[in-house]
């Protein structure tokens, strides 16, 4: 078995007064030469990275050269149908403001939402506002079809919790 001992290491002289380090484990001169010349590589690989992108572009400008002039000739002064904004509804080019657009859409989708009307008269289709509609529906309820008793084996199949899945639960008579 080990011995333990309980002694204590006293520390050293100290004798750092001829201490230095070591001239002789690097030369200053290779460390910045190979430092001088990573730079010369790096700005020669620059230069040629630029002439070459120089040349690539005056080869392509040989291939398709610009046509600004007949581009701006043909240009219109509104763009195709349909206009998203900008344009008002009548042949001059009048601006209109976004905001004034966004209130008459606003508008007219609220007279949908909240007028009567025919969807399809041929049809018979009507069109209700939707707090009507939501008092028609609580108060007839919603179609359903419920599972008859005793069809697979006393179980019927609702919708799980997991995604999109569907379960089956036992039917109590």
């Amino acid at each position: 078995m080990a011995e333990i001992t309980n002694k204590h290491h006293e520390p050293e002289q100290d004798n750092s007064a001829h201490v230095s380090h070591e001239r002789s484990d690097i030369d200053i001169f290779q460390v910045a030469g190979y430092g001088i010349g990573m730079v010369i590589c790096c700005l020669v690989v620059v230069v040629m990275v630029w002439g070459m992108f120089a040349y690539l572009g005056k080869r392509e400008d040989a291939v398709n050269p610009p046509n600004r002039p007949a581009m701006t000739k043909d240009r219109q002064l509104l763009p195709p149908e349909p206009r998203l904004s900008g344009v008002s509804k009548g042949t001059a080019a009048l601006p209109e403001l976004p905001k004034v657009e966004l209130e008459e859409l606003r508008n007219s989708e609220d007279a949908l939402l909240t007028s009567y009307g025919w969807v399809d008269t041929t049809k018979g289709t009507v069109r209700v506002p939707v707090a009507v509609a939501i008092d028609l529906v609580a108060a007839k309820g919603l179609p359903s079809r419920p599972s008859p008793a005793g069809a697979n084996g006393g179980y019927r199949s609702i919708p799980s919790d997991a995604s999109g899945g569907r379960t089956l639960e036992k039917i109590s008579q």
